[in-house]
């Protein structure tokens, strides 16, 4: 007779089956095209230190700020994004950027293990899980990655430190000396030996202890870098600008609290499944578990609890710190022992709370890889009408990557006027100075104040004639002023548009480059006669979007683009195809392109077709302008209707 497979040992292949389903989760995440517009200016400035053979001193990336001091505490980063870049492109940067995701989640894991063996653990599995969705959309290509996996370990050492012996601490200084060289959230290593200099020295009555020297030495040796002082003093400097009264705060999405709400509605409807529920879900649990645990817990893990929590809050950027941080304490405190571990389970015949973890575990399992094959297909990315993709390429809806082609190509070099969320990605895709970009620390609150002022009023004209460009890009989906302005100015030209930027020369600088106009990128889609228009319009909606199907979907959000540029350069037949394709190509349902289609019908005073599109978007949507518009055509006398 062959052996049974006992069930404890059932239990343990059981567990290591729940965490390398969980492990390649949080790699797929991380595979994702590159939508990091920073990344460009670190690659650029890794190239730049190989290059020249020193550290940079003031910026050499833009002509605003050339003046001022670029304290570069990434250097080490970008050296190692350069080199990465040279020798296996952009699948290099991804891949590393997904083993440094898996190596943050693995320390995650030793420490619980350190806590309790894994296969005696409860709710391990649901927990993490639930950490990979909340740091999901952080899963980026950046330096945030390292600072993870370095807290991660500057936490493992600690607590190796504190519960078993000092012979770990030996390798704090190393990391902390790495940390400091690589990224400039190497303050948050500080913030965590603090804490657990105070837990310790509350716990023993002792205030100088082996870890107290080691923990001082940790943080002496952040001054170990190429700028001394200055280093240390950038992440002070840089956590000012995420207060309020700051200019930068509120500019850049990831400077934004993870409390605002405004990610659940899309188009006016709500939506549960989005980036930040993860995170939500998780901070009621870990909430939960450590105010029901709070005689159990530790000084230092309920300061360092408080501390990057309050991080977390100060921008959603700082999510991942809390949740490395605190989720293997979190699931120290779901712990339950004795004969209170029965709880509920008694009342169940047969059914016993070993039971309910193996279930949990295969049903944690079964989502992990429902997620993956989501992800794969980029359904759980269009669900959510994310511009993120799965893949290794950069993406061309959050980056302008075609616009940058497009001047590399025809080598224009003169001087070029950004939008301050380009600049990042210029730095690193043309030879030439940008404008500006989004160092902050760099850009300084008096130059974007003035950026702000003139970028953003009606006129162009004093924004124009100050900085006297060659070339203006702009991210035309955010930019109907500019678009107008543009249009009406018999100095400038448009040369090239695409979905997500578009750019215009001034005329006398590159003549020889022809100019288009916004129906000149028709050539590649079908043109729809007016006979036809209505049969395409009236096409039923796509199924909806599953995240259980294999096959791969098409969101049309290259032609919505396209659309959204005609609407705004007043080319409203243009936009009209570009919408009516977008409704041929699309495999989803889209009611976006019937916002776009309403928008341009109207402008064209096509009021019965600009109607129905309203109605067929106001089904699942809300919008004032869309209603607003509507209940005007309906009105008595719709000739009026401007």
């Amino acid at each position: 007779m062959a052996d049974i497979e006992s069930p404890g040992a059932l239990h343990s292949r059981l567990s290591k089956i729940t965490v390398l389903a969980l492990l390649c989760l949080a790699v797929v995440f991380s595979f994702r095209e590159i939508a990091v517009s920073d990344l460009g200016f670190h690659l650029r400035a890794g190239e730049w230190m190989l290059e020249h053979l020193r550290f940079p001193g003031k910026d050499p990336f833009t002509y605003t700020a050339d003046m001022n001091d670029y304290v570069d505490m990434d250097w080490l980063y970008q050296v190692q994004a350069g080199v990465t870049k040279k020798l296996s492109g952009e699948f290099g940067l991804v891949l590393v950027n997904a083993l440094l995701v898996a190596g943050c989640f693995a320390i995650a894991l030793v420490r619980c293990h350190r806590q309790r063996p894994i296969r005696e653990t409860s709710y391990w599995h649901v927990t993490t899980f639930l950490a990979i969705l909340a740091t999901a959309a952080l899963f980026e290509t950046s330096p945030r990655a390292f600072s993870c996996l370095f807290l991660g370990l500057t936490i493992l050492i600690l607590e190796e430190a504190s519960e078993r012996g000092t012979r770990s601490l030996v390798f704090l200084p190393i990391v902390l000396l790495l940390w400091t060289n690589t990224h400039t959230a190497f303050i948050l290593g500080w913030i965590v030996i603090a804490g657990y200099i105070i837990g310790v020295a509350w716990r023993d009555k002792k205030i100088w202890t082996p870890l107290t020297a080691y923990g001082l030495l940790s943080i002496l040796i952040s001054f170990a870098s190429p700028y001394g002082f200055k280093g240390v003093a950038l992440p002070f400097q840089q956590l000012q600008f995420l207060q309020a009264h700051r200019a930068f705060a509120g500019a850049l999405a990831e400077n934004r609290s993870p409390l605002e709400l405004e990610g659940y509605l899309v188009n006016g409807r709500f939506l549960l499944l989005q980036p930040l529920l993860g995170f939500h879900l998780f901070a009621l649990v870990s909430g939960a578990a450590f105010i029901s645990s709070l005689k159990k817990i530790q000084l230092h893990q309920f300061i360092v609890f408080l501390l990057l929590g309050y991080v977390a809050l100060l921008g959603a950027k700082n999510i991942g710190y809390f949740v490395f941080a605190v989720f293997p304490w979190t699931i120290g405190s779901l712990q339950r022992r004795g004969a209170a571990r029965a709880g509920w389970a008694r009342f169940i015949p047969g059914f016993s709370p070993a039971r309910f973890q193996t279930v949990l575990a295969v049903v944690t399992i079964v989502a992990s890889l429902s997620l993956i094959q989501a992800i794969v297909t980029n359904a759980y990315y269009l669900d959510n009408r994310s511009n993120d993709r799965f893949g290794f390429r950069y993406n061309e809806h959050s980056l302008p990557t075609q616009a940058a082609e497009f001047l590399r190509r025809n080598e224009l070099e003169g001087r070029i006027l950004n939008q301050f969320n380009l600049g990042g990605f210029l730095i690193g895709a043309i030879p030439q100075r940008v404008f500006i970009d989004g160092r902050n620390e760099v850009m300084g609150d008096r130059l974007f104040a003035e950026y702000s002022i003139l970028w953003n009023g009606i006129s162009k004209k004093p924004l124009l004639e100050k900085y006297n460009p060659d070339i203006v890009i702009l991210p035309h989906q955010s930019e109907f002023l500019w678009v107008h302005y543009m249009r009406k100015d018999t100095l400038w030209r448009l040369v090239h548009f695409d979905e997500l930027a578009a750019i215009y020369l001034k005329r006398g600088y590159a003549d020889s480059i022809p100019s288009i106009t916004a129906g000149d990128r028709l050539g590649g889609y079908q043109r729809v006669p007016q006979s036809g228009i209505d049969s395409v319009l009236r096409r039923s909606d796509a199924s909806a979007i599953s995240l259980f199907s294999f096959r791969e979907r098409y969101f049309p959000q290259k032609e919505v683009g396209l659309s959204t540029f005609c609407y705004y350069d007043d080319a409203f037949d243009a936009g009209i195809q570009y919408g009516l394709n977008a409704l041929l190509l699309s495999t989803v349902p889209c009611p976006e392109v019937y916002y776009n289609l309403g928008h341009n019908f109207f402008e064209n005073k096509d009021f019965n077709r600009a109607a129905y599109c309203y109605e067929r978007f106001l089904r699942t949507n809300d919008n004032e302008l869309a209603r607003e518009r509507l209940l005007r055509i309906r009105s008595p006398q719709p000739a009026s209707v401007k």
